[in-house]
């Protein structure tokens, strides 16, 4: 439900009064409905709890040291906060005090809430190169739709190198497409409300994109074929940044009974691009598609997916280089990163140089993973690092199924909580098959790395033949189901004649 627009404006305000006092600053509910379970305060501030898509979730900025009060009905179920953090329990729930800003699960039982907090926002919307949406009659009430008059501000003010201002509001679009210089700040007040109408996204010309529903065979979840549409699409752009506190949502859900799966955001063949802050939330297909794009930085960005829609990964880095993804949350239905060489629009070469940092994730799938497609000639240099994974089948994963050479991907410092019971559930799942080619994996360091006790079966290794195999597996410090491995016996490895070369240093 989207709420009434005087009563976010109000919230705003009211947010805006408060934190000068207390140096948290709630951002309004602006998806879902407002909790029954939970309720949460800084002192006399009280932040929204949203209801939405089977979890609840908060997001505030914060300055310095917080203390939350977080009520709920009862204590008789379980609590705990992921990545672990000192509680005190209350006569009405608990009260927690975190350092700095962060994301954070509290667990109650089978309910979570996403405590989702990042810095205080302390843009100056009055500042002489910024443009208020609202000089382009943009409707800021969701009452109707306004990608022309959208389009028409991003055009514009990119053209004359300012930067575009969304204050609160919800503002009702189809596909938006970003160029070069753009500059975009969504207030935290700001929703972006992907159409329902899927007419309004726009399909790549030259493509076709198969409708699950009236074409089902013709239908495929290989990322080369399964999307030409999305919502927001940066396209041969240099010099773009789209930051905030505000969130996208692609109303996925919805889109998706069409049979149409959109993307929520896809940055093709563009360089020098920043996402910063911003919450995508609810996509059709993956949330953010990456396709043959150099020095893409994605940054304290959060997704929230709908974990009943099929083929909803987080990031997809594909046929890309240089990426960053640094100090994110996702909760995905699918793959929360899976790097990829698609050959999506034609466009395929070689992945290289990737990075992914200190983030949180949760998914019924893949969490950390480079695959499936992988129809490049080389994927290279990737590294997975200071990672925590609250919930995954699959924590580690190489799939090569398409050709391409997998070279030194690092897995350093990563914590595995608990194993989704989806279909694998395997720790640490590599292997090569031959689907559109035969490749190989070369090189890869597991290093201090966590996989709690509740996580699930064993470490499978699979090559495909003698030519196209897995070599040069290194183990350095690893605790496999809350044990540390002493000996190579206990990596209780399932491996097949394929596999080479596997050490464990600390044997």
């Amino acid at each position: 439900m989207i709420r009434n627009y005087a009563v976010t404006v109000l919230a705003v305000l009211m947010s805006i009064v408060l934190s000068a006092q207390s140096k948290v600053q709630p951002y309004p509910l602006l998806t879902g409905e407002s909790s029954k379970l939970f309720t949460v305060s800084a002192g006399k501030v009280d932040i929204p709890v949203s209801s939405y898509k089977g979890i609840h979730y908060i997001r505030y900025g914060q300055q310095g040291m917080t203390e939350l009060d977080i009520r709920f009905p009862s204590q008789t179920r379980e609590v705990k906060i992921s990545p672990a953090h000192d509680f005190e329990k209350t006569t009405s729930g608990i009260r927690v005090r975190f350092e700095q800003p962060g994301y954070h699960v509290l667990t109650l039982g089978a309910e979570k809430l996403f405590i989702l907090a990042d810095s205080i926002d302390h843009f100056d919307p009055s500042g002489k190169e910024v443009v208020d949406i609202a000089r382009y009659q943009a409707d800021a009430t969701g009452k109707r739709l306004s990608t022309r008059e959208i389009q028409r501000a991003i055009d514009e003010t990119a053209a004359a190198r300012k930067v575009l201002y969304f204050g609160p509001g919800i503002y009702n679009t189809g596909t938006l497409t970003i160029g070069s210089q753009a500059r975009i700040y969504l207030s935290g007040g700001c929703l972006i409300n992907g159409s329902f109408d899927t007419t309004q996204y726009v399909t790549d010309k030259g493509f076709v994109e198969a409708n699950k529903l009236r074409d089902g065979k013709a239908y495929s979840d290989n990322g080369e074929h399964m999307t030409f549409s999305r919502l927001i699409l940066v396209e041969h752009a240099n010099q773009v940044r789209i930051w905030g506190r505000g969130i996208i949502n692609g109303n996925g859900a919805l889109v998706r009974k069409t049979g149409k799966p959109a993307n929520l955001v896809r940055i093709r063949s563009s360089r020098n691009v920043v996402i910063d802050g911003i919450s995508f939330f609810d996509p059709a297909a993956w949330n953010t598609h990456i396709l043959y794009s150099d020095s893409v930085t994605i940054r304290n960005v959060k997704l929230i997916n709908d974990l009943e829609v099929p083929n909803t990964d987080g990031f997809d880095p594909d046929a890309s280089r240089h990426v960053l993804i640094q100090h994110c949350f996702a909760f995905c239905s699918d793959d929360n990163v899976a790097i990829k060489s698609t050959n999506n629009s034609n466009l395929l070469r070689d992945c290289e140089n990737i990075r992914v940092e200190g983030c949180l994730f949760l998914t019924k799938k893949s969490a950390l993973k480079v695959g499936t497609e992988t129809k490049a000639t080389y994927m290279r240099n990737i590294s997975f690092e200071n990672n925590y994974v609250m919930m995954a089948d699959r924590g580690l994963t190489l799939y090569c199924y398409d050709g391409a050479r997998f070279e030194n991907i690092r897995f350093v410092n990563n914590y595995f909580e608990y194993g989704f019971p989806d279909f694998e559930k395997k720790a640490i799942h590599f292997a090569i098959k031959q689907r559109s080619g035969q490749g190989a994996i070369r090189n890869v360091l597991i290093k201090d790395c966590y996989f709690g006790p509740r996580f699930h079966s064993k470490i499978t290794l699979e090559g495909l033949d003698q030519d196209h195999a897995i070599a040069g597996v290194v183990f350095d410090n690893v605790t496999l189901f809350g044990k540390k491995v002493v000996t190579i016996d206990g990596l209780q490895l399932q491996k097949n004649e394929y596999v080479s070369n596997v050490e464990l240093k600390n044997e």
